[in-house]
């Protein structure tokens, strides 16, 4: 004999009703991502065969290809990117994962949460007008803050902005300041999920505190730790705000990402080549190298992340 399905004691209505919500939401997420994201990533690789700027259009193969690694400035911009990244990442997490310990050893919730809500501030600043602030900072000689806090204590100004040394960093201070909160709620939420309980059998064993972190909360970070990573890494990658509002450039054609190309990075490489030049072609081929890269990139991260993890 059928038997009805299970109610629930107090609502009367079925514990496993015959249409759940999710045969109706993932379906239209899948349609939306589909649209949103994956069209027009097919689309960059369909447009990179062919030769298309105003007025032309014609299948031309892999020569866009062949053109974008003969051009020595897409290769400058490579290496800036990749350089950028190896500066910003490692700065970022370890200023995030540094700023979640600390929040991490307030116990008052109230106060923890002024203090990581003063934090998280930096990062829902619109960048835009993050910027434009920190590019006053960073005006050469006495007019500029940080020249004039360093005039104080003796150190000589720097031409921040506008030298091939330091241009580069100083992008990389800006992003370092203003990703230090997001990712310090990514590693407070990890480190909220550690059971307290291993603290204290590892205090009882005679644990110092930096054996209690090297030992316990490293290794059940290492999850949180792969996805901060990832993160910081794409968003290194994908930088261009802070260098279209920030750097200036020598050049033809460019006025950016200088000086001397120092900040000339792949994401301005493609927005001058696809939207400034209007070589949408020539454009797509750069972006479709730039995503593979980049996705080479996150999950080679992801697997060495992940298998430290399971070891």
């Amino acid at each position: 004999m059928a038997t009805a399905a299970p109610r629930a004691a107090t609502s009367g209505l079925p514990l496993f009703p015959k249409r759940p919500l999710g045969r109706i939401v993932l379906p239209v997420a899948g349609v939306f991502f589909f649209v949103m994201i994956w069209l027009p990533v097919l689309e960059t690789f369909y447009l990179s065969l062919f030769h298309k700027e105003p007025g032309e259009f014609y299948f031309i193969g892999l020569t866009n290809y062949a053109r974008m690694f003969g051009d020595e400035l897409w290769r400058k911009s490579l290496s800036v990117t990749i350089t950028f990244a190896l500066m910003d990442v490692p700065a970022a997490v370890a200023s995030g994962l540094v700023v979640a310990l600390m929040l991490n050893t307030i116990k008052r919730t109230g106060v923890r949460a002024i203090f990581t809500a003063s934090f998280f501030f930096a990062y829902v600043v619109p960048l835009v007008a993050v910027a434009l602030v920190w590019r006053f900072m960073y005006l050469p000689g006495p007019t500029g803050l940080f020249n004039t806090l360093l005039g104080l204590v003796g150190v000589n100004p720097i031409p921040w902005l506008n030298s091939e040394e330091w241009a580069l960093r100083s992008v990389v201070i800006l992003r370092v300041w203003k990703q230090t909160g997001y990712l310090a709620l990514l590693f407070l939420a990890g480190l909220q999920s550690i059971p307290a309980v291993l603290y204290e059998a590892a205090a009882v064993d005679g644990a110092a505190p930096w054996h209690r972190f090297r030992h316990v909360t490293i290794p059940l970070l290492m999850p949180t730790m792969a996805f901060v990573v990832i993160i910081a890494t794409l968003g290194a990658f994908l930088t261009f705000t802070e260098i279209y509002v920030m750097t200036q450039a020598e050049g033809v054609g460019s006025t950016r990402g200088g000086p001397n190309y120092s900040t000339h990075v792949m994401a301005y490489y493609i927005y001058t080549q696809a939207i400034s030049f209007q070589h949408e072609g020539f454009g797509s081929a750069a972006a479709v190298i730039f995503f593979l890269i980049t996705v080479c990139i996150a999950y080679v991260q992801f697997r060495f992340l992940r298998a430290r993890h399971e070891y």
